[in-house]
């Protein structure tokens, strides 16, 4: 008995999910450099925005959030506003990505990082009236950004072969329709 090729793609993602939200919680903080860990979410957040686009980037965004609300003492809902914001701008890439080129993810993941900073910085710095916006982007935004580029390179192919095995299982179950 075959898996419908709908079901097959969302359990490997929420799968997927729920490892990389293990790496990010259990893993990488345990190799902390000056106290900064990488943001494994945003990798896998970003990576399934540029490669798969659309719905399943809001998805996967809303999902790790929720992942990262439900275990987090943060405000409920926070993760998953970030990450959703994430997963639709890197969504809209989609369009312009090849998988064979690393300079457009890492630059997206890059760039998702600091946004992702930027958002932290406006929901839990800013409201409390921490406006040192300086010491923030060069003892956290900046060493988190640099941390979570270095660690996508091992964390990239792994989503990267994911989606391909997807997509030619995807192809051959549409073969088999014809």
């Amino acid at each position: 008995m075959e898996i419908k090729p709908i079901a097959k793609r969302i359990l490997a993602y929420l799968l997927t999910m729920v490892v990389y939200f293990l790496i990010h919680t259990s893993v990488f903080p345990n190799f902390q450099l000056g106290g900064i860990a990488p943001n494994v979410m945003v990798i896998l957040v970003s990576a399934i925005g540029f490669m798969r686009g659309g719905n399943t980037a809001l998805f996967i965004g809303m999902g790790s959030g929720i992942l990262l609300d439900m275990f987090s003492g943060t405000y409920f809902g926070m993760y998953a506003f970030i990450y959703l914001v994430i997963g639709f701008v890197n969504s809209a890439f989609h369009q312009i990505f090849f998988g064979d080129d690393m300079k457009l993810p890492l630059f997206l993941i890059a760039s998702s990082d600091f946004v992702y900073g930027l958002m932290i910085y406006g929901c839990i710095y800013f409201m409390r009236a921490r406006y040192d916006f300086g010491f923030y982007l060069l003892n956290v935004m900046i060493p988190e950004l640099v941390y979570t580029v270095l660690v996508s390179l091992l964390l990239y192919f792994p989503i990267y072969y994911l989606e391909q095995w997807l997509n030619k299982s995807d192809k051959r179950s549409e073969r088999k329709l014809v």
